[in-house]
């Protein structure tokens, strides 16, 4: 791989397909969906599956919207090695700067599924979800239009996604609703941490807006939109009874794009799960 940390070029490879109509076969691109370890001062943290693109910001959200560190400002180095495809991520945090220290290399949620894979029991996921109540919202709202003007946007900036079919994507928007930047993953919490790291790294996680994805909403995504510091989180699809029970404890309001392109809003009240 030329370049691990970009090379949008390397997220997908030309294969043939027959398709309906067509005697000959036409190219379409497969995503790539590879390993990349992430190791944090050389001893092994998480392995995940994701697109190899952009694997420095995935690994700077990912320590991010896990709890390990505040900021990028706290990771010293970020050195990215690859050996016969596979990839390995290594962050460099002074321990004093560790918010958390991690059990050793246990795995996390590092498949495209419901995100609740790799903890270590409920008790760690409600640890999560107190230790994101202190974070503070802005009041400010964001408008439908806004929202929907992000959606109609969002298909020019998903390269990866045009010639796949097959990858989700994470927009950073202004509160009018321009996008600002879009990270691509095949798995959707990828695509966030990724567009968290790139933010962090440009040290803009504190400028308001809101993010929009090409997803179904879950509860991982409500956390790590919080972890961002967005105003908002709106999905294509419509969260889950978790999602709404987290989104009440991190103050993260949800949107989706409902039929027809209409704007659906979830309230900010109280969510009883499993009632």
């Amino acid at each position: 791989m030329s370049d691990a940390a970009g090379g949008r070029e390397e997220a997908f490879e030309r294969r043939p397909v027959g398709m309906a109509g067509r005697e000959a076969s036409s190219d379409w691109g497969i995503a790539v969906e590879s390993p990349v370890e992430i190791r944090l001062n050389d001893a092994p943290w998480t392995v995940m599956l994701a697109t190899p693109c952009d694997v420095e910001d995935l690994a700077v959200g990912l320590a991010i919207t896990e709890g390990l560190v505040s900021d990028a400002e706290a990771i010293e180095h970020v050195d990215i090695t690859t050996w016969l495809g596979d990839i390995t991520v290594n962050l460099t945090v002074p321990a004093k700067l560790l918010r958390v220290q991690p059990s050793g290399s246990r795995a996390l949620a590092g498949n495209s599924g419901c995100g609740l894979c790799g903890l270590e029991s409920l008790a760690a996921l409600h640890r999560r979800q107190d230790a994101r109540q202190q974070t503070i919202r802005s009041s400010q709202a964001i408008r439908d239009e806004a929202i929907a003007t992000a959606f109609a946007a969002l298909p020019e900036f998903q390269p990866i996604n045009r010639n796949t079919h097959s990858v989700h994507a994470a927009a950073w928007c202004r509160p009018d609703g321009h996008i600002e930047e879009v990270r691509e993953d095949v798995g959707r919490h990828n695509a966030l941490d990724k567009l968290v790291g790139s933010r962090a790294r440009q040290r803009r996680l504190g400028e308001p807006g809101f993010v929009v994805m090409t997803s179904r909403c879950s509860y991982e995504l409500v956390s790590k939109a919080a972890a961002a510091n967005a105003m908002l989180l709106a999905t294509i699809s419509a969260p889950t009874t978790l999602a709404l029970a987290w989104s009440q404890q991190l103050g993260v309001p949800l949107a989706c794009c409902g039929p027809g392109g209409q704007i659906v809003r979830f309230p900010q009240e109280a969510v009883h799960v499993g009632r």
